[in-house]
């Protein structure tokens, strides 16, 4: 069987699929089916540990050696993983294009990095490794400035590095532009009247505004969320609006510029249909009243060109379900149509050139990818009769059983659980 595919990016043509699977960085046409671009995360993971252990412990032991009075000193030794250490997985945790799509960008769990390529689709493979850039904390967001790239880590920083220098910078140089105390699930770029902000939400329910580049002035903040965030999308038809998912039960609207909550889009009565005991919280926090857990994976907003409706689409972490919403011209919304597949719904990405929503499952069958077609008659998506089974069979992970998958849901481990 085939290891799933994680995330899926698509050009604004619709011809081009940027996807990873594991450690695995793939880019398919979709035109012809055929695989125009590949990457492969080599690092190994236990050369990168031991590497940082040497820089530890060299700095240990030297001083450790001064202060002692014959130079014999006991030195540290580097330890390695024993029986029932945690599991490190090498893989590919978020994936974004540049605005002018000629480059492609992502993060690299297994030395807490970002990878930059350039995209030249007159070559036999279209990636080409511009740069990795290591992180002293683990890159988990991504937003794009013009020529730079806005990079949010697990410690609560976000970064700015230039996208066309090809010069790497020693982590221990690098020098945050903002801070949370709390760890970062997202990051936008947005402007208004020709200013531009930076939008962060984090574990403790927080989105912040602050003044971009000099981050260290604060607009205001956003107070509406009760759960963590995890999602953050200002639409292409109106960036003046902001709209925010979590682990509530519901999506937040604001204009973001003058901290207002527009209104609440409730989640909870649509999705509960495709809550399983698997949205139960673990069983030592499970008590005989514990509601089953939504978590917002991807937020996607277009428009109807015929109609000029705008769109809402939402996908709600291990479900297989996807939410469509229109939001009119009084920002009132509305729930327009619950497609449902056969299995979970791992991402999504949606195709304005051909109408087209693709998304990618967890399916033990080898249907790894899906996709439907907006009506814009009807404002609603209808299955193609075209299979992409061709296209996933591009996948080059085989895998001997779902034991061999990496943590396909892990969103929703953002939720913070109280001991009493």
């Amino acid at each position: 069987m085939k290891h799933p595919f994680q995330i899926i990016v698509a050009d604004t043509t619709g011809r081009y699929l940027f996807t990873t699977v594991k450690n695995v960085l793939l880019v398919i046409d979709l035109t012809s089916g055929k695989l125009v671009g590949q990457w492969k995360d080599e690092l190994d993971n236990s050369d990168f540990l031991k590497k940082k252990y040497e820089e530890k412990f060299d700095k240990e032991n030297d001083s450790k050696r001064q202060k002692s009075e014959s130079g014999q000193a006991k030195v540290s030794k580097i330890p390695t993983p024993g029986p029932g250490a945690p599991p490190i997985y090498n893989y590919i945790r978020a994936l974004r294009l540049s605005s002018d799509e000629k480059y492609l960008f992502a993060t690299t769990d297994s030395d807490k990095a970002v990878v930059i390529f350039t995209i030249d689709h007159s070559k036999d493979n279209c990636l080409e490794l511009k740069k990795r850039q290591p992180f002293s904390k683990r890159p988990c967001a991504l937003s794009v400035d013009e020529d730079r790239l806005v990079v949010a880590d697990k410690f609560g920083d976000v970064y700015s590095i230039a996208i066309e220098d090809d010069q790497v910078v020693n982590e221990k140089e690098l020098t945050p532009i903002l801070g949370h105390v709390s760890m970062l699930s997202d990051v936008a770029i947005v402007s208004n009247d020709k200013k531009k902000f930076i939008i962060t939400g984090d574990r403790d329910e927080h989105i912040r505004i602050s003044n971009y580049p000099k981050s260290f002035v604060i607009k205001n903040f956003l107070f509406g969320h009760h759960e963590f965030v995890s999602c953050l999308h200002v639409p292409n038809f109106d960036q003046s609006l902001l709209i925010s998912g979590g682990g509530d039960d519901y999506l937040c609207l604001w204009r973001w510029y003058e901290g207002q909550l527009v209104a609440k889009i409730e989640l909870r009565e649509l999705i509960a249909p495709f809550l399983t005991d698997s949205h139960l919280p673990p069983e030592r926090f499970l008590t005989e009243t514990s509601p089953k857990e939504i978590s917002v994976a991807r937020i996607l907003t277009f428009t109807n060109k015929k109609t000029g409706l705008n769109i809402l689409v939402v996908l709600c972490e291990q479900t297989k379900a996807v939410l469509l919403f229109e939001i009119d011209a009084k920002l009132s919304v509305r729930h327009l149509q619950t497609i449902s597949y056969e299995d979970n719904v791992l991402d999504m990405c949606y195709i304005e050139a051909t109408n087209t929503l693709i998304s990618a499952h967890d399916s033990d069958k080898n249907q790894l990818f899906q996709q439907q077609k907006f009506d814009e008659e009807t404002n609603n998506f209808t299955p193609t009769t075209e299979t992409m089974d061709a296209v996933a069979e591009l996948n080059p992970i085989d895998v001997n059983s779902r034991n061999d998958f990496l943590p396909l849901y892990y969103i929703n481990t953002l939720r913070k659980r109280s001991e009493h």
